[in-house]
């Protein structure tokens, strides 16, 4: 298999500007790769820097040291840790998606346009970016009454079931998710992992974290673990 994604000694330091320029590591040395079509599964204990790896690979956060080297369909091999933001903003749009456990949301936009947009985005017309964005708001398990509301009223789980709607609706190469489980109940889950498996059989490339860990065994091919700042292939 071809290797869509290698992460190469990537650092992430954060300097804290209220506490005298005080420097706080997110990450540090972290090396993998990830093969075309593979789902990774990184786990380890709150606040040991997994979102801070997944951030980093989307650019929300700017690395401060080591590569991030993505065969794009686009623009070749492009390192994601130095590219330039328009290419990263084309590449969100086109081929990177990412799940967070947070939704954001322009406020007046309702669910169904939230869905419908990141359809828009890669050039599909409205009336057939529409349609697909309501299939998937049904499949999520998404009230009818709820699409074309404003989510700022929704649960917890109505927002995470949201937002997967909105990265999966895509098929995207790449798809980066953080908790993707969180907040969600058994059902939502076998809805998840159903469409996680759909996505794996298109050959869309997946790099997870998780807590739940009965739920990532389900879907990863491989698993990682994030300990005191060590990132080691579990076996």
């Amino acid at each position: 298999m071809d290797t869509l994604l290698r992460v190469d000694a990537l650092e992430k330091t954060f300097l804290m500007h209220q506490f005298d320029e005080k420097k706080i590591t997110g990450c540090r040395n972290i090396s993998f790769s990830v093969n075309e079509g593979e789902f990774l599964g990184i786990t380890g204990p709150s606040g040991s820097g997994k979102s801070t790896i997944i951030k980093c690979i989307y650019r929300t956060y700017l690395p401060t040291g080591g590569h991030i080297y993505y065969q794009s369909d686009l623009y070749g091999t492009v390192d994601l840790a130095s590219a330039m933001d328009r290419q990263m903003i084309k590449l969100r749009q086109t081929e990177i998606g990412y799940v967070s456990q947070f939704l954001s949301i322009m406020p007046r936009t309702t669910a169904l346009e939230f869905v419908a947009e990141s359809l828009l985005e890669m050039g599909e017309d409205e009336a057939a970016a529409r349609l697909r964005a309501e299939d998937m708001l049904a499949h999520f398990h998404l009230r009818e009454a709820l699409w074309n509301t404003y989510p700022k009223t929704f649960s917890g789980g109505e927002k995470l079931r949201l937002n997967l709607a909105r990265a999966m609706v895509r098929k995207t190469r790449l798809l980066l998710l953080d908790e993707p489980t969180a907040s969600l109940d058994q059902a939502s889950k076998e809805t998840v992992k159903e469409r996680i498996h759909e996505l794996k059989m298109a050959g869309t490339t997946m790099i997870g974290i998780f807590h739940d860990l009965d739920f990532m065994e389900s879907v990863v091919d491989r698993t990682y673990q994030l300990q005191s700042g060590i990132l080691k292939e579990v076996n």
